[in-house]
């Protein structure tokens, strides 16, 4: 097993025990002091039955476990990351804010200061039928029980978290893992498994109250990522209960140490652990030197691109991945998803080759599980997985061709959507426009807009020396501008989450010849504008035209350069929705702030 060294002695001595009422909690989550590092939390999964049993417990007063937070900076002011209690904490605040109800009523916000302040500015509504006040004062007034560890070094945060959860309370076997490990592996499946999930977040460390737009909910919660929408979910290969205890994860572990090899490896429980280090033997090692060979960042690109293919087939074709391949309901759905995975990677990276024709691919899937043999048990050995996939892979490629396509566009399906989702929880960083053109029906081409855009790429490049970001025009984040895009043009536009995608290929005719001369004349405009050399040289490389559901979205891509950038001889940043200039009598700090 690996090594597990003694807590430092001086952990204890920097281990403070207290109580604060839920009251108090909710003053901390509305001052935004609460943290979660999702470097190694699990997801918010709680159902609401979850929730209202434990709000049940407090109201009863009845013992809840202890909450362990550290105290740390974040931002520049003094803040508590949640090392465990992340459910706990947001089951409270949010039964305070109305979001669930207890045996049918709603919190009174009347009862606290803070939530009557939040109701008088209208930041918070009052739901009905509203809980006796005298239940609502039992449930504020509850005293919890907090341990707080006050720690120079991040690393015994990461010791305490691993050390709390390698004990299995409640976690699944993938969790275990996920808790054992910050290596360069675990990484990449947490965020390749974030990917395809779609609860991305631009940063690690975000507010409590930020986790709540990308947790994993049920039905019932207004807000989040509806677990039956999730790709696994909605076609069949796992369970929702199976994405809960992060099955998800395994089958993803699975796919990228098969594609770190060059040859196909065995597979079980047992050599997962082993690659996460959680079992002695030299296959974490091999892993590692496989990793570091072809790069995380190019494994996560192929992953991605073969996803991205996969979730074209099922789109074309109609139907979810499990009724393509099967006529009747098969228990080992997440095998025959691997082996077909495999085999399209064997193809499109192997051997260098690309789609030729969906049409014939579907063909070719539909009902394939007769054709092939996959083995039972636990342990699914290297030869079978091997001999299926290469089956597979002939099966199906006579509808591949040599590739002559970017390799890049296949994976932009899946990053798009990251984009979108990330914005959720870093706003600074992420704008989006309708179109280059106003929507007044003249179809002139919105010089001031453009000029917006680029100003908001250099705010967002100054925000820190470490910062990026992207402005995508073609997507609508008002369901009123996608409404008016059809009564003009005529088009749907594509949902996705609380976006709509409407392109802008309805603008073209108006103000390009077609949409390489649209390209062209968009380079043009960023040169002319009143921004560095490097700046514009940077906007020039880093724009994309990408294809979302026959949507063609333009992607602006911004970051951090030597130096801040400048626009019209002034300096600006960004927060949330806003841009704000740089006085010159603040230069000293800002140029301080960016040189760290």
């Amino acid at each position: 097993m690996k090594e597990i060294k003694p807590i430092s002695t001086s952990i204890q001595t920097e281990l403070s025990i207290r109580n604060e009422s839920v009251q108090r909690i909710f003053n901390f989550y509305k001052n935004d002091i609460f943290y979660v590092n999702r470097r190694y939390q699990r997801k918010l999964i709680w159902t609401i039955e979850e929730k209202q049993r434990f709000i049940d417990s407090i109201i009863n007063g009845l013992p809840v476990p202890l909450i362990l937070l550290a105290e740390s900076e974040i931002d520049g002011k003094d803040s508590f990351e949640i090392i465990d209690g992340m459910q706990r904490l947001n089951t409270i605040n949010s039964f305070i804010q109305g979001e669930f109800s207890y045996n049918g009523h709603f919190f009174d916000l009347n009862t606290l200061v803070e939530s009557k302040s939040l109701l008088d500015a209208e930041e918070l509504t009052q739901k009905e039928p509203i809980l006796n006040r005298k239940l609502c004062e039992q449930f504020s007034s509850y005293i919890l029980p907090l341990s707080i560890y006050s720690f120079t070094d991040s690393n015994k945060v990461d010791e305490i978290f691993i050390r709390i959860n390698s004990y299995g309370r409640h976690l699944s076997r993938q969790e275990l893992r996920a808790a054992g490990t910050l290596e360069n592996f675990g990484d990449l499946v947490r965020l390749v498994s974030s990917e395809i999930r779609t609860d991305v977040s631009h940063d690690d460390i975000l507010n409590l109250k930020q986790m709540k737009e990308i947790s994993i909910t049920n039905t019932g919660l207004d807000y989040g990522i509806n677990v039956d929408e999730i790709f696994w979910v909605s076609n069949n290969i796992i369970t929702k209960e199976m994405v809960r205890e992060s099955r998800d994860e395994e089958i993803v572990a699975d796919l990228l140490s098969s594609i770190s090899f060059s040859e196909i490896p065995a597979t079980s429980s047992t050599i997962l652990d082993e690659y996460y280090g959680l079992k002695s033997s030299t296959k974490s090692e091999e892993l590692d030197v496989a990793l570091r060979k072809i790069g995380s960042n190019e494994l996560r690109s192929q992953f991605i691109s073969v996803y991205n293919v996969i979730r074209q087939i099922i789109s074309i074709s109609g139907v979810n991945f499990r009724d393509l391949l099967f006529k009747d309901n098969s228990q080992r759905i997440p095998r025959y998803f691997q082996v077909i995975f495999l085999a399209i990677h064997k193809l499109m990276f192997r051997e260098n080759k690309e789609v030729n024709s969906y049409t014939d691919l579907i063909k070719k899937l539909g009902g394939l599980s007769n054709q092939i043999n996959i083995t039972e048990g636990g342990n699914w050995s290297a030869t079978n997985r091997s001999t299926n996939i290469d089956a597979i892979a002939g099966i199906i490629n006579s509808c591949f061709r040599d590739k002559t396509s970017d390799p890049a566009t296949f994976k932009w399906l899946t990053e798009f959507e990251s984009i979108l989702m990330q914005s959720k929880t870093e706003q600074a960083s992420y704008d989006f426009k309708q179109g280059f053109t106003r929507l007044d029906g003249n179809n002139v081409f919105d010089e001031d807009n453009f000029n917006k855009i680029i100003l908001t790429l250099t705010a967002i490049a100054n925000n820190s020396p470490r910062s990026s970001g992207y402005v995508c025009v073609g997507v609508c984040d008002k369901r009123k501008d996608s409404l008016r895009i059809k009564e003009i043009y005529g088009i749907e536009s594509q949902p996705y989450r609380n976006f709509f995608i409407s392109g802008i290929e309805h603008e073209i005719p108006s103000i390009a010849k077609d949409l390489d001369d649209f390209f062209r004349q968009l380079i043009q405009k960023i040169k002319s504008q009143p921004i560095s050399d490097e700046a514009k040289d940077y906007f020039s490389k880093n724009i994309r035209i990408i294809n979302y559901f026959d949507k063609d979205v333009v992607v602006f891509k911004t970051s951090s350069l030597d130096t801040p950038m400048i626009y019209d001889k002034k300096y600006y940043v960004r927060h949330g929705a806003n841009i704000d200039e740089v006085k010159p009598e603040n230069y000293a700090h800002f140029f301080k702030s960016y040189s760290k």
